[in-house]
């Protein structure tokens, strides 16, 4: 994984994405999707990163791989399923997802069943996002 970011800038959630709070806040923060959240958060990081040189803020935006202790996660799926199937089934994913395939269909495909009930389809950023239009 720490190959993967460095030689492709993909970082995904087993690699502890740190973004400064104002700009995860102007991102709208996580994007509130069942699956393949990180690999829209970088997404959205890449598509705003664009705009950081014309506003003067563009050496606070690079891929780093922080030393120290490592962040853990749960090895469960590679033990079980071995590094080569994992391996293969998140680039799966990932290129279905770039396809066009909604998180909703990914998560049918990866568990095997529906995606969790949601008391709203707006994220927490549109419900707020709309507040805000409404008011003026």
């Amino acid at each position: 994984a720490n190959l993967r970011t460095h030689l492709y800038s993909l970082p995904y959630g087993d690699q502890c994405i740190s973004v400064p709070s104002d700009i995860f806040h102007f991102l709208g923060g996580f994007p509130d999707q069942c699956l393949m959240e990180d690999y829209e958060l970088v997404a959205l990081l890449r598509k705003r990163s664009v705009l950081l040189p014309k506003l003067g803020i563009s050496d606070r935006e690079q891929v780093y791989i922080i030393g120290g202790q490592p962040a853990l996660c749960s090895p469960r799926r590679w033990v079980k399923f071995g590094t080569l199937y994992v391996t293969w089934m998140n680039s799966k994913f990932v290129s279905l997802y770039a396809g066009g395939l909604c998180p909703d269909d990914l998560f049918r495909l990866y568990y095997g069943g529906s995606p969790p009930k949601r008391d709203n389809e707006l994220s927490p950023w549109e419900i707020e996002l709309e507040a805000m239009l409404q008011d003026k």
